[in-house]
């Protein structure tokens, strides 16, 4: 509903110029999937957009009509895009980060099941490697945390222009920005899980007596359940342990992509304030 209630206003607060018609275009489809759950898909779906909407902005920066009226009378403008763009890429970067140590100890945990399976043994390995992953857990809900309250003061900005075309171009840029920030707030949720205290979980398992796996949508939840509470056999921790992999894979080459269509902005905005 949150997350609802931002892309409205966002919507709500825009101008339109043919010169921004394709920008709108993509805006509106981003908007629209994030309007959804925040599941992983829907997640990863919004990111997805967002490359496809940087990159209708990167045209729309090369564009001759767009420069002119961001050099001539947009220059504080531009500023104010380039800190901004800044910081979104510092987030893409640190979540990227979050994404790749996830995934090396997601591989950890799968190399030990498949040995204990194999073989027998490995036990003192799995255990070591539940606890090493239980540890990187608690500290990414840390910095989940950290960078959900950096990337909420990115705000956009707000000002008035009396040149029309150069009002539409920053109101769609800052609807740009507004909704990359919303986008990147769903997934810096999603990361944590809907509880950060495991022994509430647990509690909660033992009362309900079953875990509706379908409820969450959260793949880190379900295996944070698995390895924890100790109520799945190795094929059911192997089938969560793959379904993590494929989630936060999709998470870090979404957040690649976006992190370089970003550098190639900042490039795009740094060329028109040159000149």
């Amino acid at each position: 509903m949150i997350v609802q209630e931002q892309l409205r206003s966002i919507s709500l607060t825009s101008r339109s110029h043919p010169s921004t018609i394709g920008i709108e275009g993509a805006l509106s489809k981003v908007e629209t999937i994030n309007a959804t759950t925040n599941s992983s898909e829907s997640i990863l779906m919004g990111l997805a957009s967002l490359e496809d909407l940087y990159d209708c902005v990167e045209e729309f920066l090369k564009m001759g009509s767009t420069q002119r009226v961001m050099s001539s009378d947009g220059s504080e403008f531009v500023e104010e895009m380039l800190d901004e763009s800044l910081r979104l890429m510092d987030t893409c970067s640190a979540s990227r980060e979050l994404m790749a140590e996830t995934q090396e100890h997601v591989r950890d945990i799968q190399s030990c099941v498949r040995r204990k399976k194999v073989a027998g043994g490995g036990g003192d390995q799995l255990d070591v490697a539940i606890s090493s992953f239980v540890g990187f857990r608690k500290n990414m809900r840390k910095e989940a945390k950290k960078l959900l309250g950096s990337v909420k003061k990115i705000d956009g900005g707000s000002s008035s222009y009396d040149n029309e075309h150069l009002a539409a171009v920053i109101d769609v840029m800052r609807r740009v920005v507004s909704v990359s920030v919303v986008v990147l707030k769903s997934l810096l949720v999603f990361l944590p899980g809907k509880q950060s205290n495991m022994k509430r979980k647990l509690a909660s398992l033992l009362v309900k007596k079953k875990y509706n796996h379908d409820a969450t949508k959260n793949e880190l939840d379900t295996l944070d359940y698995a390895i924890c509470g100790d109520f799945f056999s190795y094929d059911d921790l192997q089938k969560k342990l793959v379904e993590v992999e494929v989630s936060i894979g999709g998470f870090e080459k979404s957040l690649e992509g976006l992190f370089r269509r970003l550098i190639r902005i900042r490039a795009s905005l740094l060329n028109i304030i040159s000149h």
